[in-house]
């Protein structure tokens, strides 16, 4: 379904997103809830190869990969120690001079670009999500705006955009924690939910036989026979059969 090509030495590999969110979910939220378990291992989760620091003063950005002992302005684009070389070294001449940054000022003054340090591609059809990892708590100083990228066909750097919601605060990324979780979207489904508006029905009394009916077995009969806690989650692990 996908490939990724870490092409940027020192990092953690993708790896399956985790139902547990890397223990971060609630214990009653991890044994009882089933669509936060669904959602938080939906995908896989994607590394940075180097810590960065980031920090927003006045209308400059400064970096640092050693946690501000060292730290440099960011005057537009910068690359990845040494990667720039070794791209030029490996790609054909015609495409030598041309690496991707690791991290990108915008034209907005508060919207910074970040490389994961991967390329990727999926099958025919078949696009990635790309977002901040589900069910982890983020900084508050940073938020990272979700984006679909078609990449059955574009083959290029797998980046995201964030934006920095507060001036002098310092944001870490460290190279342990997941950066993003990138999920599979059928693009043939979004093509669909942007043209389609949804059929919304008012009031009970829209409600039919068939509603009605659905509602007494997943809620009416399990409040009836007191249900335990968790009971969603026994009947989604087989497959929405109703007991």
């Amino acid at each position: 379904m996908i490939e990724f090509f870490a092409v940027v030495e020192g990092g953690y590999s993708p790896i399956l997103a985790d139902p547990s969110a890397m223990g971060r979910l609630p214990t009653a939220a991890f044994r009882h809830c089933e669509p936060v378990r669904t959602a938080s291992r939906f995908g896989w989760y994607v590394f940075l190869p180097e810590q960065l620091s980031l920090i927003w003063e006045e209308d400059n950005f400064f970096w640092s990969i050693d946690d501000f002992e060292n730290r440099y302005l960011l005057s537009d684009a910068i690359q990845y120690p040494h990667f720039s070389d070794m791209f030029d070294k490996a790609a054909p001449e015609a495409q030598a001079g041309y690496a991707p940054p690791f991290l990108t000022r915008t034209n907005d003054d508060d919207i910074l670009q970040i490389w994961t340090g991967l390329f990727a591609k999926t099958r025919p059809g078949t696009g990635l999500w790309v977002r901040g990892p589900v069910n982890m708590a983020q900084q508050s100083a940073h938020t990272v705006l979700e984006g679909v990228v078609e990449t059955d066909w574009w083959f290029g750097p797998l980046f995201a955009n964030i934006r920095i919601e507060r001036r002098d605060t310092p944001i870490v990324f460290r190279r342990t924690r997941p950066f993003l979780q990138v999920l599979p979207f059928e693009k043939d489904l979004g093509k669909e939910t942007a043209k389609a508006s949804p059929t919304v029905h008012m009031g009970l009394d829209t409600m039919g036989d068939e509603e009605w009916d659905a509602y007494r077995r997943t809620v009416t009969d399990r409040m009836k026979a007191d249900k335990p806690t968790g009971d969603y989650a026994v009947a989604a692990r087989k497959g929405g059969h109703q007991g």
